[in-house]
């Protein structure tokens, strides 16, 4: 199953993989979490990611499919999808490499809209359980904040903290 994910930095990503917060730790990363986590300092967000998820700063974000390149209401997903990179990589090999411990689910299209601190995040036991039907890019809006708050995701717990360069694939 190919999964896909957005990104600014594909050349770096390319030659090095995609890192998660434990194998980058750039504090900017982290500056989107800083409101839930109770501060800015760069170990308590970690503390509250761990809380949060164990193994979360070992993570990656990624989606089951691409968007398709058209406006969008909100104005972080209409950037993101104009002028980001896609890259992408196959789950089923990162699996059987043992590059995954554990994968989540984090589905908060529903629950963002009357709470939107809830982070609705459950196990898959199974990438067989992933759901890839088409995700409603259009309900994103400003005021659930993140484009990601609406949209279900895929949270990759990765072994060593990132997938190397050789599983990734730039998407056009």
């Amino acid at each position: 199953m190919k999964l896909y994910c957005y990104t600014y930095h594909a050349d770096k990503i390319l030659q090095e993989g995609y890192l998660s917060v434990a194998a980058n730790p750039n504090p900017k990363q982290l500056e989107m979490y800083a409101r839930k986590a109770g501060s800015t300092d760069f170990e308590d967000i970690k503390k509250y990611l761990e809380k949060t998820l164990p193994g979360r700063t070992r993570s990656i974000s990624c989606l089951t499919e691409k968007a398709p390149i058209e406006d969008y209401e909100h104005p972080y997903l209409d950037y993101l999808v104009h002028n980001a990179t896609v890259i992408s990589f196959e789950l089923d090999d990162l699996m059987k490499d043992r590059l995954v411990e554990m994968i989540y689910c984090k589905d908060n299209s529903e629950t963002a809209k009357t709470d939107i601190d809830f982070e609705n995040v459950y196990k898959i036991k199974n990438p067989a359980e992933i759901d890839t039907s088409p995700l409603n890019w259009h309900q994103c809006s400003e005021a659930y904040g993140s484009p990601y708050n609406m949209l279900r995701h895929y949270i990759l717990i990765l072994s060593k903290g990132f997938i190397p360069p050789e599983y990734i694939t730039l998407e056009k």
